[in-house]
């Protein structure tokens, strides 16, 4: 009898859910979340690789004003990904340890490795941003959020053929990159508990910030991430509105 979602055989006392199995409390969690996303059917259509994977996910801010010019936008783009990909973080992970998802706006990337590798490139892109932003007039400065969470994802080809990501570790890191403002460095709860774990460095930057409640009645502990070099100190608006909300008794 194997497990329905990594495909272990099951030694021990399998964990029923319906009419499946599965190996460990984990492995059913992680299919319910999957299921949520890509409906209840998905053990009919065949599961693609599942992972757990590290998310980096970035937007420009503001470039869908309708007063930018479509050049200017793509000038913001390209200078973007140049900078991410100048970043030592990027350019030293190989190739099959990360996937880069254009999103039109930004990118996404599902790094495979330690837990560390979307913090670091935040840092480090942040500042080759600041050095980049110095002699730029107003309209020529580029600002940008961050959302970076962890968490299962499926592994599946596109129409192209290219590798990519779909689940609830990519959607959360989507969700709370939205609840930014400029330079904001914003970090799910799990992802930035790991961090705070692992070096007494991550401590000192990484500070939680609110309890905030997101699409679907999904409750998380939000962090962010700041020092003089890098990041957003102040509370995103998004963040206070949800405050005054609850103090008012609205939420």
């Amino acid at each position: 009898m194997k497990c329905m979602l990594c495909g272990n055989t099951i030694s021990g006392e399998p964990i029923m859910d319906s009419d499946l199995v599965f190996d460990t409390e984990k492995c059913r969690q992680t299919y319910r979340k999957l299921s949520g996303v890509y409906g209840h059917n998905i053990s009919d259509m065949g599961l693609p690789d599942v992972i757990n994977a590290n998310f980096f996910f970035i937007d420009v801010v503001g470039l869908s004003d309708p007063s930018m010019s479509v050049k200017k936008q793509i000038t913001k783009i390209d200078v973007l990904n140049r900078l991410i990909g100048s970043c030592n973080v990027f350019f030293t992970t190989p190739k099959n340890r990360k996937i880069i998802l254009p999103t039109g706006d930004g990118m996404a990337i599902g790094f495979l490795l330690n837990p560390e590798l979307p913090l670091q490139l935040s840092i480090q892109f942040q500042k080759k941003l600041s050095e980049y932003n110095q002699d730029k007039s107003a309209e020529d400065v580029i600002g940008v959020r961050i959302g970076l969470s962890s968490g299962p994802v499926f592994v599946h080809n596109d129409i192209n053929n290219n590798k990519n990501l779909w689940g609830p570790g990519i959607v959360l890191a989507r969700r709370i990159m939205d609840l930014g403002d400029n330079l904001h460095i914003l970090i799910t709860d799990k992802l930035a508990e790991e961090l705070i774990a692992l070096k007494d460095e991550y401590r000192e930057i990484i500070t939680q910030i609110a309890e905030f409640e997101i699409k679907h009645g999904q409750k998380i502990k939000l962090y962010s991430a700041h020092s003089k070099e890098f990041g957003n100190p102040k509370l995103p608006e998004k963040v206070m509105e949800h405050i005054a909300k609850k103090n008012l008794g609205q939420v």
